[in-house]
């Protein structure tokens, strides 16, 4: 049987309690340690694509917000300052860097199930299944 030492969990912003759990759930089964991670994806050039300014001020106060939100989280499942990440960039390449920097055994991610190319293609679950180099579990949330 696999034994995990180093688990990361990738949080949207909506923080689904049943993918924390999980994570929670096997990290104490395992005795791993539990590392958080969340992206905060740039909004900067939609912005610009429909002629609004949207400057580094809203990013910044997105960046604080997730930040804090994310220490809240941490202050309820045990999780240490350290081990919260919290970065600017795409989800999919912010998970797979950071599991990767590192090194975890495996990766936990919400999936909503949604079926078809069409939302196959944006899937920030699938791209973290199908391109880490270590163990996922997609953890199946409602909608």
């Amino acid at each position: 049987m696999t034994t995990y030492k180093k688990i990361l969990l990738a949080v949207n912003e909506r923080y689904d309690q049943e993918l924390i759990q999980k994570a929670v759930q096997l990290s104490k089964q395992f005795e791993a340690k539990l590392y958080l991670v969340h992206a905060v994806e740039y909004i900067t050039s939609y912005g610009a694509a429909y002629g609004v300014a949207v400057g580094a001020d809203i990013e910044e106060t997105l960046m604080r917000n997730a930040q804090e939100k994310m220490r809240e989280l941490c202050k309820t499942i045990d999780v240490s300052e350290q081990d919260q990440i919290v970065k600017f960039g795409p989800a999919k390449i912010v998970i797979l860097d950071e599991a990767e920097r590192l090194k975890v055994d495996l990766i936990v991610i919400g999936s909503h199930g949604r079926h078809g190319l069409r939302w196959l293609m944006g899937s920030t679950a699938s791209a973290v299944l199908h391109t880490a180099t270590c163990d996922v579990l997609a953890v199946r949330l409602e909608i």
